[in-house]
Formats: structure tokens, C-alpha cells, sequence
């Protein structure tokens, strides 16, 4: 738990300039969903999908819909953030590994172009193949 903290401290820091947690807000109207941009619609759908515990099928989401954009990795490190909070039960009954959550955000990170290399502590030469 303490690896995704440690991780998005240093995404706040580096990439948004902020002492504190990076929260993903919306910058629309939540009731009305077709106003919202692709970004902001897609958080909505990864946070109903961890609600419902498909965690594993929002992450593959998460990558299938990857932008590369600074808005995208405050998406990915608010998702991350998310899950991280979740019991390893609930992981679990989600198909999911607190591993599973750390490597996921490296890998993520990694391919949106954040230098978190020096957080692959699990010695993977670079990110999942998917």
C-alpha cells in the first residue's frame, strides 16, 4: 500500500507540482454525461466498475482507452489511488492482487512517459504486454 503511495506523491510532485494527493475531478456536469469529455465520461465508467468490484475489467479499460495526456495520468493515479484504498478482499473479489495494483500502475505510468523506473521494485524489465 505504501508503494502506490509513495508512487503517486512522486507523480504529484513531478508531473502536477503539488505537495499533496492528486484527486481526479470533473470539469462538466455529472447529470449530464454526453457534455463530458471522453476523460471525464471514462472516469465515471472505472469508478461504477470498481463500485460493482469488476476491477480487473476496468483496468484493462483503463489501458484500452490510454491517452497520453496530463489529464490521463490524473486519471490513472486517481484510479490506482482507488483501488489501493480497497481491502485485500475486495481486490480479491475482484479478480485482483495488491501486486496486481502496483504493477499496473508502473506500467501504466511507464507508458504515459513518467520516469517512475526508480519504483520498479520487482525487478520487471518494463511494462506488461497486453
Amino acid at each position: 500500500m505504501r508503494q502506490i503511495e509513495m508512487v503517486a506523491k512522486f507523480v504529484a510532485k513531478v508531473v502536477f507540482k503539488k505537495e499533496s494527493e492528486v484527486i481526479y475531478e470533473i470539469s462538466g456536469d455529472v447529470q449530464n454525461e454526453e457534455e463530458l469529455t471522453s476523460i471525464d465520461q471514462l472516469h465515471l465508467v472505472l469508478c461504477r466498475m470498481i463500485r460493482e468490484g469488476k476491477i480487473s475489467e476496468a483496468e484493462d479499460m483503463l489501458f484500452d482507452c490510454l491517452e497520453y495526456s496530463d489529464k490521463y495520468i490524473l486519471l490513472s493515479t486517481d484510479f490506482y489511488q482507488r483501488l489501493n484504498r480497497l481491502s485485500d478482499e475486495e481486490l480479491e473479489l475482484g479478480g485482483f492482487s495488491r501486486e496486481e495494483v502496483f504493477d499496473g500502475y508502473i506500467d501504466i505510468m511507464t507508458l504515459l512517459g513518467v520516469p517512475v523506473d526508480i519504483f520498479n521494485l520487482n525487478g520487471q524489465d518494463g511494462p506488461r504486454q497486453y
